[in-house]
């Protein structure tokens, strides 16, 4: 497991009073901007693992926003996460080159609640 899950989330940002975490990937998935469909964006997420670090860090951002915003609510005040590989991003196809989610509360808490060993 050691050198399994590196880095760290690359920005937090708020945007009409909900919080975003955004982690910039810069993997090359070919030469054409069609290697950076949706399909093939979910099939690098899977591949490389970022769907578990995308939970783990949503789990790590809900944590510190519950200690310092007030009155902090998961469904109100947490956007999601964007997960943008930059060598597929296009402004005039904003549907390709970035992962876009916001895990169910369900999930946050129960990995939160198994990380803490409860």
């Amino acid at each position: 497991m050691q050198g399994f899950l590196k880095g760290f989330i690359d920005l937090v940002f708020r945007f009409e009073d909900r919080f975003y975490l955004l982690d910039w990937k810069s993997n090359w998935l070919g030469n054409r901007m069609e290697d950076y469909s949706p399909d093939a964006i979910r099939n690098e997420m899977r591949q490389e693992y970022y769907f578990i670090q995308c939970h783990l860090y949503t789990v790590a951002l809900h944590k510190y926003l519950a200690m310092r915003v007030p009155g902090y609510d998961y469904e109100r005040h947490f956007g999601g996460v964007i997960y943008p590989f930059l060598r597929g991003l296009d402004p005039d196809r904003p549907e390709r080159g970035a992962y876009r989610d916001r895990p169910p509360r369900s999930a946050v808490d129960q990995l939160s609640a198994l990380l803490e060993g409860r």
